[in-house]
């Protein structure tokens, strides 16, 4: 492969050199090659035409490469200039590998010089690699192969599946778009790897050239998501690209309709998610494309196995992809027992040249396949445990999208025809060995070292198995044990790219480190054989053979003999279908050794596990049977509570310690097991509180079981499973296959059937189907040798041991003699091994017990009759004639059915009793008189007609006998006596019998010889035979000695939806009962969906060995299997296999019936209702109730008490019609037939004229009578069947639809649900998301109560409010006089609140302050569903329930349907039912419930669409981003509404469209409203995208009991914004809705206040709690009609209501596009529809808030330097403050040195904002979406230094829509009016007296709502945090004002204290200062002097100052008075 790029020319290239002329070449770069051109000489348009030819990498041609071309001047003394450069992508070259163009030269600096250079790119593809993708004619496109000719194509697409999706958890969804076409796949729920297989059709008129360059977007969503993180990944390409030629191509070009499809199969694509960067795997995604042209045909693709194709080379990834590589290392140690291949010795060359060779027994090599690389290892020749010592190592990408290895094992065939024979193979699921997961660390692939076992079709060599080949690919699950391999895996880092394998050898060392691994112990095998029944052949002896790999294989050559075969024995016919082997004489037993690995701790583990499912699914079964029998629901609680407790303590056992010799996964499995484990512990745990008694939550219980299976996994067993063989003239017929842990022993957690006796059924080797072969009874127990010993056989079983040899004699001439034998005088059984009596020695520690006897088959005892009740005697006779002549009476001869000659006698056997005399068999072929020729006795052949060469004729005679009596069976000694214990036959390969014929040949007879032993093991003779030593085991038989006989009652009684194999629907059913060695066989009942055979069958006579304990812990299987009477042949339909319930001795109880699963190849195939009884037959008791004879005369019929109760019931069928009706095998079904049976009687509604355009039927109304059982549980169900009447006569069945309870039918329960009074409108919805008041309200109303607080309302408080006060302590006790302290609300303005319906929808929506406020004053309330509304109320289904008919195969027999895959309904049938029981007195019946209901035709009806808001609406655009501009539009029948200009919202996912619609329909024609969501210009074309839509069935709405056409409003009011709004009154609605449910017309009192219905009363004052709010009559209606609508109501009505309706996208079902709010009026066209009502919101209203600080006291503040003791605190102190939605604060001016926390400030704070009154909330608005937040205020006092401290001394937070009022006096702002408050507790060292503490607070605590209060002034706490409590860290004084925008305007005021300073004025702050200016502030300092903690030192001070002053004056004066006294 190559890349050619070829310069052509350059134009108008730039002069750079001086001297005028340049010479210029070119150089091109391409994957770090570069190639130069020749020079063109002085030009400056060149032309270079020279071909630079690149080599390309393995890669190809990628999306990220580039190809640069400079050019530059060339001069020969000099370095060239660069001329300029270009580039250009190779990426289009994988679409057009051809490619001419125009490159403009750029500059160094990447400037357009202005000049051009043409150049040719071409690319040629690497050819197609050695891989297995299918392509139809590849061949590499051509740029002239694609026409540009327009036409229609088709795209198609087919998505296979996915895997490995990165979202845990994922309903995954593939989403295709091609330019603006996208569809999608169906949704795939919890899950993964989803599988799809759906095929996506995109039709397009284009050209092929224009399609080839079309962009296909690939995206997986995950649905459980609804915003941006839905995107799983995506994956984007071009068309063309994956059809490149390596590995993928294009076929012949398609604009040709003759030409065949371009199609590609099964591509891989990568995922990415587009935001990440480098780009991780998210997934992979499997799919085909096609491209088909006008009358094309798609090819179809050829099945082949995933694991075949080349995974990891058929991947499409984004060239940007983040690779990681993992090398994943098998090392392979060696085989062992490796099967052997070919015969030892063969036959070569012709007749005439013949010799023998040896030949290889097997040449073992190891084949791998890992996402289609290949690896293999060496071959070993001739060698059946070869050794290896090998690795193979793959380098894989993770993650990995292959998570299956597939190990082989293969032989080299070297002399035959060259072709490699599989061996087996195995496939190993990394997820087995490795763990990814979210919540638990996870581990990297690895196993062993450890055995993996290989399976396929038997070892044996021989033709008969050749056709079962197909077993050892792996395909289909191998059956016989064909070798194993030692493994190990482990991963390890990579450090190279690319995915490939080698081979290497492994290390020296590794040898020696898994010798510890390989050590074994020797177990032993015991299988004990108790009884083998329903063998459906017994024409030849049987033998059982127990293995366990290569151990117990009787007829292999590489290992010892062992007793793992039973002796031969020979079946007899039960008298009805079956055969069994009887064993009456001794049950055989294998007991043989076996060496395998100790890994038992892996299997005890499994054990547990095993154990804990099994106790859960019994629990789980104990509870179905509780729910199905209709229990009381504390039973069924108690039985779920038990289920769930066990499980829970079960899950947290300890699994078994590991040995120190263990694997790596050993402990990862452990850990992992109990992490697992403790998750499903918690979850039953936590189902444990909130059990509920449905079948919804017995489903939930049983979703436990798949998390508990998925730990189960255990990939190194180790040793190989248990098989059972049945084996028949040497060949291996059918099986039984069990994992050996199952059977293994441990003294606490042994295997489920470890020494139990079950039951097992053996299947037909290579059988598609369960057919059993054999039933066995049986029991097995493995363990060590040590455990044998210790070993109790169950029911006191003992083993006896008998040497087993066979006389052989043949027949010559008259006499028998051992001449001429074939076979040695004495052998064993199959005559290969001589075994003379005298050879046999007892081995060691053995001796004998008796001498040799003769031992007789109990089949030789009796005749073919035995077990027959009634046998017909059939005989020939034979006539013979000579040539030419006539037929002679005189040679006639009587001949058995084996044309032996016999006499006929008259005479009846012992015990017997004749039905008939002899007769001639007229019904078979022959002449008139019955006689058949032939020309000889033996003729294979005879005719009816007679020819002159025939020359023996023959007829038939019958006779029919009836046993009376007891069959005589002649003894063994006997027998011996007169035939000397000799069995007859032709050949010793035929079936042998007792009594000699004339035909027999051969014969022989058994003698065995008993050995004892003190214990009994394993043991073989050796014996020396044709002079060779051999191991001949002998034969062990169990014998027990409490034998009991028991009978079986089976009751079968009805079958229900039983699988039909006719066109019709219908079976001709009958039922084969089988119980140990009996058989019985119902009566057939013809043409019925639920056939009732009403039968009982007694099987007497049963022994079974064991005492009553054992039986009853392993009681006998019953199996019914269930035959549909064919034209042709009969048909199985389906098994079912169960226990009967035992009554021993105790106290016999009617048993009762029960439904029991039917299985045909483990699928459910329907029901068999029946019970079974056994009892123990003890001499001289009678069993209670015989059943009585059936009326028909024939058998038993299930006895009175079992057989359920019938009674006449009446089936009334309201039949409105057919909807939605689709093709069904390629044709449109316009000619329905509905047929509805029930019981046998079937009633066929009258034909649908034209179900195009009236679909509904031309009656509504019919009935009929047929007896059921009066239990629910027990009644036949309702199927509805629907046919398609074709023109040629054929009437398939096309749908069908089945009805099992008939509750909601029953007229009385409907009744009392009607009529069942609810207690709030919320029962019928979910109670977690929808409940009216939340648990949190209920919880703060008990708690309010609580409190000492008085709360003078009974008004509730939203979250933050007064409800906080409930969490306060009030301590101390009142002053006197003093009140305790009362809540006031003040906030409620309902006056206004009340006049939007918007104020309705938010009270439910969380405004608990505004549903108070509605309940307060008993306005009504709105109902809000979350949901669509039908989803609460099962789609309004109460009147005319809807029944989704599913389609029927076609034919009646193609399981493989597309369109059954595809769409499982045909239709659907609109229709109800009403069963009831009628009465014998047909006087007291009640009158036909739909006898007065009119067949009613198309309605016309009026539909008002309220369509609200959108709401989180998706964003489909790829233009904007995050947002659209949705408008609406509304479809209804033919007219579309779409309001571009009435309902566009730009920029908006929650536009508020407020709006309505009025249209009109006619139903049943054109029921559905269609409302849609469209994103207006969302593409750059400017068009419209589909948000998503929502579909409305108003035919259920209108037809609804419920009465949904409209909701109810909660209160009659005939004035007001509430006003009733309904075309009808609520007592004409009440009358109605009585009339319609057959309930008597209400009655009212005079007054209007009181009502009965249904014989209750109903009284207005019930709900109407305050008379005051019901005064204003001019908006209340009269008390009748209010009464009237309460009882409404109270019945469950539908109440006035809003829905949000999901929106989803029809190309993308199931995907969520967000949700609108709506709702539906419905009215009759007739009546005149009321007017609409107001849904228009208040727009938000431009507010400002204005809040003056006046001061703040108290305040806790700090100082940078402590001021010391006795010092005032100095700080600069302001106040920020911050409103909702402020991106900045507000800031006061500093009070500088404010003293101890006390500031004046006068400041104004101004806040300007959005208020919206209904949501009282702040709207802040957004470019995208608005946003809303509480009006909250915030003020806080800081510290003026941030140097001093940051954080603020304290804050207040006050909700201007609740906030408390301020207090009068600043000591009464205490916390406790803050609704946040909590008081701390107290220290545990604090004692609280309250005589020492007097309460001082406001009398009285307000709650204003400021909004309506319009202004406050008081007292405010300041607080701040403390841990968890606020505290109280000072006061503030402030008022708060708010005021709409005109009222601003016209009260202006400044900011702070600036101008305007009005509205009020405030005046400059006084504060406290050392400066005596100014009286004021003079005063001031003299008041702070005194209210100063510290002022008695100033007192102090000033005192002490005076003094001073007076005696510093004195001291002034002193001299002078001194002076002046002395000289005075």
């Amino acid at each position: 492969m190559s890349l050619s790029v070829l310069a052509v020319k350059g134009i108008n290239l730039p002069l750079l050199e001086k001297s005028g002329s340049q010479s210029t070449l070119v150089m091109a770069h391409f994957q770090g090659y570069t190639l130069t051109s020749k020079v063109f000489d002085n030009s400056l348009n060149p032309c270079w035409n020279e071909d630079m030819l690149f080599p390309v990498g393995k890669m190809g041609v990628t999306n990220d490469d580039m190809v640069t071309i400079e050019v530059y001047t060339y001069r020969t003394d000099a370095r060239g200039k660069l001329v300029g450069k270009c580039s250009t992508h190779a990426s289009p070259l994988l679409t057009l590998p051809i490619i001419t163009m125009e490159l403009k030269l750029k500059d160094h600096f990447g400037m357009e010089q202005g000049a051009t250079v043409i150049c040719k790119l071409t690319y040629t593809a690497p050819p197609p690699l050695n891989r297995q993708v299918y392509v139809r004619n590849a061949k590499p496109i051509q740029q002239d192969a694609l026409s540009v000719i327009k036409d229609t194509y088709q795209l198609r697409f087919t998505i296979h599946e996915c895997r490995k999706l990165a979202h845990v958890p994922c309903d995954p969804v593939v989403v295709l778009t091609i330019g603006r076409a996208t569809r999608s796949t169906q949704i795939v729920e919890n899950s993964c790897d989803p599988v799809y297989e759906e095929s996506i059709p995109f039709v397009m008129y284009e050209s092929p050239f224009e399609i080839a360059k079309m962009v296909v977007n690939l995206q997986i969503l995950n649905t459980l998501r609804n915003d941006e993180a839905s995107l799983v990944g995506e994956f984007k390409f071009v068309f063309m690209t994956a059809f490149i030629s390596d590995p993928i191509g294009w076929d012949e070009p398609a604009y040709s309709s003759t030409d065949t499809c371009r199609t590609m199969f099964k591509k891989w694509i990568m995922i990415t998610h587009p935001s990440e960067n480098p780009k991780n795997i998210k997934g992979f995604v499997s799919l085909s494309m096609s491209l088909l042209a006008s009358g094309q045909e798609l090819i179809a693709p050829p099945k082949i196995e995933s694991l075949l194709l080349d995974v990891m080379a058929n991947i499409m990834r984004p060239s940007e992809v983040y690779a990681q590589y993992q090398k994943l290392v098998i090392r392979i140690h060696r085989g062992e027992d490796i099967t052997q291949m070919s015969n030892p010795r063969v036959q070569v060359g012709g007749e005439e040249k013949s010799k023998l060779v040896k030949l290889a027994y097997t040449n073992p090599y190891v084949t791998l396949s890992y996402g289609g690389s290949k690896g293999r290892t060496s071959l070993q020749y001739s060698e059946y445990n070869p050794v290896y010592m090998e690795d193979i190592i793959f380098n894989i990408e993770v993650p990995t999208i292959c998570d299956t290895l597939m190990i082989t094992l293969m032989d080299r065939d070297i002399e035959f025809d060259g072709i490699d024979d599989h061996i087996g193979t195995f496939f190993l699921k990394l997820d087995t060995i490795s763990y990814r997961s979210n919540d638990y660390l996870g581990f990297d692939p690895q196993f062993g070292p450890s055995y993996l076992n290989f399976y396929g079709r038997p070892r044996e060599i021989s033709e008969n198995y050749t056709k079962f080949n197909y077993l050892n690919e792996g395909w289909v699950p191998g059956v016989a044990f064909r070798g194993r391999l030692f493994v190990e895996i482990f991963t390890k880092p990579s450090y190279s790219v690319g995915v490939f394998n080698e081979l290497t050898e492994s290390p020296a060392d590794s040898k020696s480190k898994v010798e510890n691994f390989l050590n074994r112990k020797t177990f032993i095998m015991l299988f004990g054989f108790i009884e083998a029944t329903m063998i459906e052949k017994g024409d030849l002896a049987i033998q059982f053979e127990v293995s366990i790999g290569d151990y117990g294989n009787s007829m292999s050559s590489t290992t010892q003999p062992t007793n793992s075969l039973t002796a031969s024995s020979q079946p007899m016919f039960d008298g009805t279908k079956y055969y069994y082997c009887n064993w009456d004489d001794g049950r055989p037993v294998c007991l043989f050794p076996c060496q395998w690995e100790d890994c038992m701790y892996r299997l005890h583990t499994l054990n547990i596990m095993e154990r804990i499912l099994y106790r859960y699914e019994e629990n789980l079964e104990r509870v179905q049977d509780f729910i199905q029998l209709e229990a009381d629901e504390k039973e069924i609680k108690a039985a779920m509570k038990r289920a769930l407790k066990d499980l829970a303590s079960d899950c947290l056992m300890t699994l078994p310690e590991l040995p120190p010799i263990h694997t790596n996964l050993d402990e990862k499995l452990r850990q992992l097991r109990h992490f697992k484990l403790k998750n499903i512990s918690d979850s039953a745990t936590d189902d444990v509180q909130n059990i509920k008694g449905n079948w919804e939550f017995y489903e939930r219980m049983c979703e436990l079981k798949t998390p508990l299976k998925d730990a189960f996994s255990e990939p190194q067993t180790q040793v190989p499973d248990l098989l059972v063989w049945m084996i028949s003239n040497g060949e291996r017929v059918a099986y039984f296959k069990a994992p050996i842990h199952h059977f293994l022993f441990h003294k606490r957690n042994p295997g489920h059937a470890c020494n139990k006796f079950r039951s097992i059924q053996l299947h037909y080797l290579g059988s598609k189907d369960d057919r059993t072969a054999c039933l066995l009874k049986c029991f097995g127990w493995f363990g060590t040798e040590e455990e044998y010993w210790n070993y109790d056989i169950p029911s006191d079983g003992r083993i006896t041991v008998y040497a087993e040899t066979f006389e052989n004699q043949t027949v010559m001439g008259t006499t028998w003699s051992i001449k001429g034998l074939s076979r040695p005088e004495f052998s064993n059984p199959d005559g290969k091994i001589a075994l003379p009596q005298t050879a046999f020695i007892p081995p060691k520690g053995w001796e004998w017990g008796e001498d040799w006897q003769v031992s007789l088959d109990f089949s030789s005892l009796v005749t073919e009759d035995y077990n027959m009740n009634e046998y017909t005697d059939r005989i020939f006779e034979v006539d013979m004639r000579e040539a030419g002549k006539s037929w002679s009476s005189a040679k006639k001869v009587w001949m058995n059915i084996d044309m032996e000659e016999v006499n006929r006698s008259d005479d009846m056997p012992p015990g017997w009793e004749s039905k008939s005399d002899w007769m001639i068999d007229a019904s078979q072929p022959g002449d008139g008189e019955s006689w058949q020729y032939a020309i000889e006795v033996d003729a294979a052949e005879y005719v009816s007609s007679s020819k002159p060469y025939h020359y023996c004729r023959r007829r038939l005679w019958l006779r029919e006998r009836v046993k009376v009596g007891a069959t005589v069976i002649p003894t063994v000694a006997e027998v011996v006596a007169k035939t000397g214990g000799w069995d007859y036959a032709k050949t010793f390969q035929s079936k042998f019998h007792s009594g000699e014929m004339n035909s027999d040949i051969v014969r022989r007879r058994r003698w065995r010889r008993m050995m004892n032993s003190r214990n009994v093991g394993p043991v073989c003779f050796e014996i020396w035979s044709d002079d060779r030593q051999v191991l001949v085991p002998p034969v062990m038989v169990l014998e027990f000695p409490e034998i009991n006989t028991y009978e079986v009652r089976a009751h079968i009684y009805q079958g229900r939806e039983l699988s039909s194999p006719e066109v019709d629907g219908t079976i001709n059913a009958y039922c084969v009962v089988s119980c140990w060695r009996s058989t019985a066989i119902t009566r057939t009942i013809k043409k019925q969906l639920s056939p009732t055979w009403d039968q009982s069958f007694m099987f007497k006579g049963i022994t079974i060995n064991g005492n009553t304990n054992d039986v009853r812990n392993s009681l006998p299987s019953v199996t019914i299997t269930i035959w549909h009477n064919g034209a042709n042949a009969d048909v199985p339909v389906g098994v079912s296999s169960l226990k009967p319930h035992p009554f021993f001795g105790e106290n016999y109880q009617v048993s009762r019936m029960k439904w029991y699963p039917v299985y045909t190849n483990g699928k459910h195939h329907g029901d068999i209702l029946a019970a079974f009884e056994i009892f123990q037959t003890i001499h001289g008791e009678d069993i209670p109730f015989v059943p009585p004879p059936h009326p028909s005369g024939t058998g038993l019929q299930v006895p009175p008490g079992i057989r359920p109760i019938l009674k006449q019931t009446r089936i009334e069928v309201l039949s409105w019609g057919l909807r939605h009706l689709k093709f069904w095998s390629g044709k449109p079904i316009i000619n329905p037939r509905l047929e509805i049976e029930c019981g046998g009687a079937i009633l066929v509604l009258p034909n649908i004229d034209d179900v195009l355009n009236n679909p509904n039927f031309p009656q509504t109304a019919h009935y009929f009578d047929v007896p059921l059982p009066q239990e629910n549980n027990f009644k036949p169900p309702i199927n509805i069947r629907l046919l398609d009447q074709r023109p040629n006569g054929f009437t398939p069945l096309v749908g069908k639809y089945v009805i099992k309870d008939f509750t909601p039918f029953d007229p009385d329960w409907i009744m009392a649900q009607l009529t069942q009074r609810k207690e709030n409108v919320e029962d019928e919805k979910d109670s977690d998301k929808n409940s009216l008041i939340s648990e949190e309200v209920e919880e703060k109303e008990d708690s309010i109560a609580e409190t000492v607080v008085i709360i003078e309302d009974e008004i509730d408080y939203p979250t933050g409010c007064a409800a906080c006060l409930s969490k306060k302590k009030v301590v101390g006790k009142s002053t006197a006089g003093q009140t305790p302290v009362t809540i006031v609300d003040e906030t409620d303005d309902w006056e206004f609140l009340s006049m939007y319906w918007w104020s309705r929808y938010y009270a439910m929506q969380g405004d608990q302050l505004l549903y108070k406020t509605f309940l307060h004053h008993e306005l009504p309330i709105l109902v809000v569903y979350e949901k669509e509304i039908e989803t609460y109320f099962n789609n309004f289904s109460d009147s005319i329930q809807q029944f989704k008919l599913q389609r029927c195969p076609k034919l009646g027999g193609d399981p493989d349907d597309e369109d059954d895959e595809k769409d499982p309904d045909i239709g659907m049938y609109k229709g109800s039912f009403r069963i009831y029981e009628l009465h014998t007195d047909v006087s007291k019946n009640r009158e036909l419930i739909y006898g007065t209901v009119p067949t009613v035709g198309p309605i016309k009806i009026n539909v008002r669409a309220y369509l609200l808001q959108g709401l989180r609406l998706a964003c489909r655009s790829r233009i904007k981003e995050n947002t659209c501009d949705p408008f609406l539009a509304v479809k209804l029948g033919s007219r579309e509404i779409f309001d571009v200009d009435g309902s566009l919202k730009k920029n908006s996912r929650d536009p508020m469209f407020a709006t309505f619609y009025n249209l009109t329909t006619i139903i049943p024609n054109m029921p559905q409203l269609i409302v849609q969501t469209w994103d207006w210009n969302a593409t750059e074309e400017g068009r419209d995208i589909l948000i998503g839509e929502t579909r409305i069935d108003l035919e259920n709405r209108y037809l609804s009991v419920k009465r949904p056409m409209c909701g109810l409003t909660e209160r009659y009011m005939i004035d007001g914004p509430h006003a009733w709004r309904d075309f009808m009154s609520p007592v004409q609605i009440l009358e109605e809705w009585c009339l319609a449910n057959g309930i008597p017309v209400p009655t009212y009192s005079s007054d209007g206040k009181r009502v009965g219905v249904n014989g209750e009363m109903f009284a207005s004052e019930e709900f109407e709690k305050h008379a005051v709010n019901y005064e204003d009559t001019t908006v209340w209606g009269e008390y009748k009609e209010r009464t009237a609508l309460y009882v409404l109501l109270e019945f469950g009505l539908i109440r006035d209501y809003v829905e949000k309706r999901q929106l989803t996208d029809p190309v993308m079902p199931g995907v969520p596009q967000g949700r609108i709010l709506m709702w539906v009026d419905i009215f009759p066209f007739s009546e005149k529809p009321p007017e609409p009502m107001r849904v228009d919101p208040p727009l938000p209203v431009d507010q400002e808030l204005r809040v003056i600080v006046f001061e703040v006291t108290n305040v806790e503040t700090i100082q940078e330097i402590d001021p010391g003791p006795g010092m005032e605190k100095l700080n600069d102190l302001l106040v920020q403050g911050h409103f909702s939605g402020d991106t900045e604060s507000q800031v006061s001016e500093i009070h500088t040195r404010a003293v101890n926390g006390n500031g004046v400030f006068n400041w104004r704070f101004k806040f300007n904002f959005q208020y919206a009154y209904l949501k009282r909330q702040v709207m802040i608005p957004g470019d995208i979406e608005d946003t809303y937040l509480d009006p909250i205020v915030t003020l806080k006092v800081m510290d003026g230094d941030p140097g001093v401290s940051r954080e603020p001394y304290g804050y207040v937070h006050l909700n201007l829509s609740y906030m408390p009022r301020g207090m009068v006096r600043e000591d009464w702002a205490v916390m406790d009016i803050i609704p946040e408050y909590e008081e701390p507790p107290k220290g545990k060292d604090e004692v609280y007296d309250p005589d020492d503490y007097t309460f001082v607070g406001p009398p009285k605590i307000s709650f204003l709502n400021l909004y309506k209060a319009k202004k406050t002034l008081g007292w405010w706490p300041l607080y701040k945090k403390d841990g968890d409590y606020l505290v109280k860290t000072g006061n503030i004084r402030m008022e708060l004002e708010v005021m709409n925008k005109e009222q601003s305007e016209k009260r202006p005021a400044g900011f702070g204290r600036n101008e305007p300073n009005a509205n009020p004025v405030i005046p400059e702050p006084i504060r406290v200062k050392t400066e005596f200016k100014g009286l004021q502030a003079k005063l001031a300092t003299l008041k702070f002097i005194w209210k100063s903690p510290n002022r008695c030192k100033f007192i102090i001070a000033i005192i002490l100052q005076l003094f001073g002053f007076i005696f510093g004056a004195l001291l002034w004066n002193a001299p002078s008075s001194l002076t002046a006294s002395l000289a005075g």
